[in-house]
C-alpha cells in the first residue's frame, strides 16, 4: 500500500514538474533561461521526483511477492524499471543544461524532451499493466 501511495505522489510530481516550465512558456511566449524561478522550480520539483522515485521502488521490494506483481509480471516491472533509469538520464540531462554556455544546447533540450517524454509513457504503461494485466 505504501508503494502505491508513494507511486501516485511520484506520478503528480512528474506532472508538476513538467507543467512549470509548459506553463512559463506558453504565458511569456518564450523559454525560460537558465537560472530563472521557473527553472529553479522546475529542477527542485525534478529532483524532488527523483527521490521519490526512489524511495517507490525500495518500497515496492517487500511487495514484489504479492499477488499484483505476480500476475502484472513483466509487463509492469520493465516499464517501471525504463522509467526509474529514463528519470535518472533525464535528471543529468536537465543539470547539464542549467549550464549557461552550455554548448549545442537545442540537442540537449531535444533529449531532455525526449526522455521526458518517455518517462510519461513508461509511467503509463507500467500503471496500466498493474491495474489491467491478470
Amino acid at each position: 500500500m505504501l508503494a502505491l501511495v508513494i507511486g501516485w505522489v511520484a506520478a503528480g510530481c512528474i506532472l508538476l514538474a513538467g507543467l512549470v516550465p509548459l506553463v512559463y512558456r506558453w504565458r511569456a511566449k518564450k523559454r525560460a533561461v537558465p537560472g530563472s524561478q521557473p527553472i529553479s522550480i522546475h529542477v527542485a520539483i525534478g529532483l524532488g521526483v527523483a527521490a521519490i522515485a526512489l524511495v517507490h521502488t525500495l518500497a515496492v521490494l517487500g511487495a514484489l511477492g504479492s499477488e499484483g506483481a505476480i500476475d502484472a509480471g513483466a509487463a509492469a516491472f520493465a516499464p517501471g524499471a525504463a522509467g526509474f533509469f529514463l528519470l535518472f538520464a533525464h535528471v543529468g540531462v536537465g543539470l547539464r543544461l542549467r549550464e549557461p554556455k552550455l554548448r549545442d544546447r537545442p540537442s540537449k533540450r531535444r533529449t531532455h524532451v525526449i526522455t521526458a517524454s518517455l518517462i510519461v509513457v513508461a509511467t503509463i504503461v507500467h500503471v496500466l499493466a498493474l491495474r489491467f494485466v491478470k
